[in-house]
């Protein structure tokens, strides 16, 4: 089956065209065109790619995630994706932090691993790792800075040099308490 669905998208000056196209179930052309309403014949974006139709779902995720990242480190604004779509993007979005995973975050932390890489291994949003870390005691922007008391040692674990820590029973010699 044949199709052929277009997609002109203006925001603002620029305008951005997405075509997807298949002669057959198989495979399917995606082509890209910009450019600016004031001067249409100069290109800002072209290119196509073909691909196998079932890699379709991945490229998309793949794209999303690529064009995030890009808009994030170009400081531009993009408007706040439903939760669903930061599901697909994120799988681990909205989960709460096991301790393994929280171990495992500050040892790849440690390790000099990027926040983007260690995000997209868990699943989750940059931001989302960096307030972990935050979390857990750590500054994202200084890796080499661990809390005094500890990698671990906030969040969920209490601190006995914050909380005091009480003497056990097992730490009273005898005679202690005597008179």
């Amino acid at each position: 089956m044949a199709f052929r669905h277009l997609n002109e998208l203006p925001l603002g000056e620029k305008v951005f065209r997405i075509e997807l196209a298949s002669e057959d179930d198989t495979t399917v052309t995606l082509t890209l065109t910009g450019w600016t309403e004031t001067d249409p014949g100069t290109p800002l974006a072209s290119g196509q790619l073909r691909l196998p139709m079932a890699d379709v779902a991945t490229l998309r995720i793949a794209l999303n995630r690529a064009l995030r990242a890009l808009a994030l480190a170009a400081d531009v604004a993009e408007p706040i994706p439903d939760r669903d779509v930061l599901r697909e993007l994120f799988p681990g979005h909205g989960a709460p932090w096991i301790p393994q995973h929280e171990e495992e975050l500050v040892r790849r932390f440690h390790d000099g691993e990027t926040i983007a890489r260690t995000a997209a291994r868990f699943g989750r949003t940059p931001d989302s790792v960096r307030t972990k870390l935050r979390e857990l005691g750590h500054d994202p922007r200084h890796p080499e800075h661990c809390p005094p008391d500890g990698c671990l040692s906030w969040s969920r674990y209490a601190s006995p040099t914050l909380v005091g820590s009480a003497p056990s029973a097992t730490s009273a010699t005898p005679g202690d308490g005597e008179a």
